[in-house]
């Protein structure tokens, strides 16, 4: 929704930085580390850990994605709504996309606040390599 983009940048969660393409490899690569320790730790019964390692594997590589637009990201939510409007409405990228990340976010809130978390939510947060 543009109308929250806007709302960000306003408020500075947003930032206009130029386009660095070693900053972006690094978050990809970040995205990689984050996906791969989530297997591990679902392989080793570690399910709360997975959750937060999968949510972290798109929190990077969707923050690439922002940050090969131009824009910095200060904020969790301001980096979903950067997404939605340089990528999704321009359609670039599928609104699946969010609604896997808004689960993911969801389910780590839960694991990492309220102890909440099954090996199922674990699988979905992930958000198999489709994107990056």
């Amino acid at each position: 929704m543009k109308y929250r983009f806007e709302q960000c940048l306003q408020r500075g969660k947003i930032v206009c930085i130029p386009v660095d393409h070693e900053l972006v490899a690094k978050e990809l690569r970040e995205a990689e580390q984050d996906l791969a320790a989530a297997e591990y730790s679902l392989a080793e019964g570690n399910v709360k850990w997975a959750i937060i390692q999968g949510y972290y594997a798109q929190f990077h590589a969707l923050r690439a994605l922002v940050f090969s637009g131009g824009y910095r990201e200060k904020s969790h939510s301001c980096l979903k709504y950067a997404v939605e409007t340089l990528y999704v409405d321009e359609g670039l990228l599928p609104a699946s996309v969010l609604e896997d990340f808004n689960f993911a976010m969801r389910t780590r809130e839960g694991a990492d606040y309220g102890c909440v978390y099954s090996e199922a939510d674990a699988r979905r947060a992930w958000w198999h390599r489709r994107a990056w």
